[in-house]
């Protein structure tokens, strides 16, 4: 068996590929974002309110869920996470009831971002996947895989990060200050129990 060797690259950046292109990969193969164990259907692709990310709605009919997810070229952020959940808030079910799950994709899934994802799975099963990208001689290969959250390096960020994420989930959900503050401190002690290290009741950074 030959050896090929194989650089991974980014899709625009490098090869100037762009978001509807990876819209047509989608289309032809809905299994290279791995956001199901079975079959998924394409739904809808539609460019997102914002430069080179998509819009993408699969169905996996016996599992009885319908994925959506933020698709973005380059590097995640924390916009494409408040995106994701404000179109699950806006309807968690499908008109035929299947159960809705949110996804944030990207080529890369920063630390922040990841630890995003992990505290806002306090109210949401939203999920974080790395798209990436494989130049083998004159083709391209892609996969996704699943990105897990790095234990914290720099507290008083999540504590902003979460005050950010709370203060956003609640005007979405109409929610009061101080529904606000339980949600930032419910998260910060998600991330503490992911970290299996500190206190129950994580202090304010001074």
């Amino acid at each position: 068996m030959d050896y090929t060797p194989s650089d991974r690259v980014y899709l625009e950046d490098d090869l100037g590929l762009d978001a509807a292109w990876l819209a047509a990969r989608i289309v032809e193969d809905p299994a290279l974002l791995a956001l199901g164990e079975t079959e998924l259907a394409v739904e809808h692709i539609a460019p997102s309110d914002r430069p080179g990310s998509l819009t993408v709605h699969l169905a996996d009919p016996t599992a009885g869920i319908w994925h959506v997810a933020e698709v973005k070229l380059a590097d995640a952020d924390t916009d494409q996470v408040l995106r994701v959940l404000t179109l699950w808030l806006g309807s968690r079910t499908d008109p035929a009831g299947a159960e809705r799950q949110p996804s944030v994709v990207a080529e890369h899934i920063p630390p922040a971002v990841a630890r995003a994802v992990l505290m806002a799975q306090e109210v949401a099963p939203l999920g974080a996947y790395e798209l990436h990208a494989l130049q083998v001689g004159d083709q391209v290969a892609l996969h996704t895989e699943p990105v897990q959250p790095p234990e914290t390096t720099d507290a008083a960020a999540d504590h902003e990060l979460a005050t950010r994420l709370a203060e956003a989930l609640a005007r979405l959900q109409g929610h009061s200050p101080e529904q606000a503050a339980d949600l930032r401190l419910r998260m910060i002690g998600r991330l503490y129990r992911h970290d299996d290290r500190g206190p129950a009741d994580p202090p304010a950074p001074v």
